[in-house]
């Protein structure tokens, strides 16, 4: 829940499993209610503006599918912004996965123009789903895809789910879409073209949206402060209502049943800190009277805790009896323990059964699916024998394998007709003489000779470029270690940087392409897109001229600022005009010599 305003009235806006509804203040009926299986689509207004928005679009209940949505403008006029903000994005994160679902739908009722729409989104680069001018909200788009774990990567034409990944990717990755701007967007390379060597990027982005951060394993402290006054006060965020419900199935589906319909939230968790269920286990001074709501809730938490009278006998073994431990109690004796007895007093059992309940919580996404209880074996009729009763385990623990009639094997007899060739062939051959041994055997003066010659260049003495890769990554590394804040020690502006980094990327770029273009044999097709390129190659000459015109009126510590940005931006400078040079000389026509 959170504070909010509709129609410049003040109330409260909450989100539950079944519903999303708003309550002016004061007033316990929600003045807007919009079930789930109604809802439509949501949109929120762009993080610059000056009013934090969410508008809600939703089917009015029992209307047709083509009747026309409602919509719902919320408003959140916190004096911070970034708590507003985040407070927003909570809604907008409860409502995606029906947006999502919605989504689904529709792109699978026409793929068609769904992948036109998306591949529009893609080449506008903004996949962030901002608003547009005048503060109208514009669609939100979920942090995460749940159905980037059936994508399938590497198919030409691209899916939707496909192209909704590489707007994400693009989204969360400010240099990768730098460089997609400067080559699929300028139209040098096409969008099948620049994902080829980028599955890698697509595949841990959609394995990276699946995980999911577990849950805390601290115990709940909901601890309160004590005011001026001398009372006490709870302060319950969202995040520690969530935490409740996790620990507390009950109250969570008290609260569900009674906010804001019967009782406000406020109200609620009043009554809650106040409750028997929330001070069980301590002085009975905590606590004022009783309360149907959590009283209900601790009856509740009650039957469920208690296994004792759920206790399946026929699930254990007959052959782990407890009541033996002469073997472990040698010096104590085999006397019954009776600390593993049951606890008389009921003050204490609440604790315990928190503990337990507590621990089952946390090893649940550990454990998975064995931790569901096995169901126990069905009964057996007695008119079968009592054999077949007898557990399985209890079966495979005392049977004696040895003692039983081994099974009868099959197989077949060799019959030899004349015996006497058989072992004539046998011993009638002579054995080669043995080899001398290695000590007796002269040695070979060529097997000694070392086959390695100091002047012969390096080409032919192995694989000598992974090595120097191998010596470059460590060279790499040493310096990494050594000088971790290079950039800061350059003193170089964010901006200044920044550029560095584009020209070197949208630089490196084209001339993969144009090599992989140049080794090729040459096809019209290919000619022009060699010449596209080679004609960008200009835009980042451009842009690294004017890199170094900002480092030179730059106000940096760094009097040399200007001459070390040319000297970085040096190599990229020469890299592509060594590819002009080998574009031209490849284009330029072959002399024909004469007769």
């Amino acid at each position: 829940s959170s504070r909010t305003t509709f129609k410049r009235d003040d109330g409260t806006l909450h989100f539950t499993n079944k519903r999303l509804a708003w309550c002016k203040d004061g007033e316990q009926t929600p003045a807007v209610e919009v079930l789930l299986e109604n809802y439509r689509d949501q949109q929120v207004s762009k993080p610059d503006k000056p009013k934090v928005m969410l508008k809600v679009s939703a089917a009015a209940p029992g209307a047709p599918a083509a009747a026309p949505v409602l919509s719902y403008i919320f408003v959140w006029t916190q004096e911070d912004k970034a708590a507003a903000l985040a407070e927003r994005w909570k809604f907008v994160g409860e409502l995606s996965p029906l947006s999502l679902r919605r989504a689904k739908a529709g792109a699978a009722a026409s793929p068609a123009a769904a992948s036109a729409a998306a591949t529009t989104a893609a080449a506008g680069g903004n996949a962030g789903g901002s608003a547009g001018g005048g503060g109208t909200p514009a669609p939100a788009a979920p942090s995460d895809n749940p159905e980037y774990s059936k994508v399938r990567i590497g198919d030409v034409p691209a899916s939707v789910d496909e192209v909704k990944l590489r707007q994400d990717v693009l989204s969360k990755n400010a240099d990768l879409a730098r460089v997609h701007r400067s080559l699929v967007l300028a139209g040098l390379v096409s969008e099948d073209e620049f994902w080829s060597t980028r599955k890698h990027i697509l595949e841990t982005f959609a394995v990276q949206s699946q995980l999911c951060k577990g849950e805390s394993s601290a115990w709940l402290d909901l601890a309160p402060s004590t005011q001026e006054t001398g009372n006490f006060k709870f302060i319950i965020t969202p995040n520690v209502a969530r935490r409740i419900f996790k620990e507390y199935p009950q109250v969570k589906h008290a609260y569900i049943d009674n906010v804001p319909h019967k009782v406000g939230e406020k109200t609620f968790w009043k009554r809650f800190v106040a409750s028997q269920f929330f001070n069980r286990g301590k002085s009975g001074d905590s606590y004022k009277g009783r309360d149907n709501i959590f009283d209900k809730c601790l009856a509740e938490e009650d039957a469920a805790f208690d296994t004792a009278r759920e206790l399946n006998h026929a699930r254990l073994t007959r052959l782990l009896d407890l009541t033996r431990t002469e073997e472990d109690s040698t010096e104590t004796g085999n006397a019954p323990d009776f600390t593993m007895r049951p606890s008389p007093v009921d003050k204490k059992q609440p604790l315990i059964r928190r503990f337990n309940h507590r621990s089952q919580l946390v090893l649940q996404p550990v454990i998975g699916a064995s931790s569901s209880r096995r169901q126990p074996p069905a009964p057996v009729p007695s008119s079968q024998p009592a054999a077949a009763a007898v557990d399985k385990a209890l079966v495979d623990a005392t049977v004696l394998r040895d003692l039983e009639t081994a099974p009868a094997q099959k197989r077949v007899r060799l019959d030899i007709r004349d015996r006497t060739r058989y072992l004539a062939n046998l011993t009638g051959e002579s054995a080669p003489d043995p080899a001398p041994p290695a000590a007796a055997r002269p040695a070979d003066p060529a097997a000694l000779r070392i086959g390695f010659d100091i002047s012969r260049p390096l080409g032919g003495c192995g694989d000598t470029q992974k090595t120097m890769a191998a010596m470059a990554a460590a060279a790499h590394r040493l310096t990494a270690q050594k000088r971790p804040n290079r950039i800061q020690e350059l003193q170089i502006p964010e901006d200044v940087s920044t550029a560095i980094a584009e020209c070197h990327g949208a630089g490196t770029e084209m001339l993969r392409h144009l090599w992989a273009l140049l080794r090729l044999p040459p096809t019209p097709e290919r000619q022009q897109k060699a010449e596209k390129i080679v004609a960008a190659f200009e835009g980042v000459g451009r842009h690294i001229r004017e890199t170094v015109a900002r480092a030179n009126a730059a106000e940096s510590k760094n009097p040399k600022l200007g001459a070390m940005v040319e000297k970085m931006l040096q190599p990229i400078a020469e890299s592509l005009r060594t590819g002009r040079q080998a574009f031209a000389a490849q284009a330029a026509p072959r002399a024909v010599p004469s007769a």
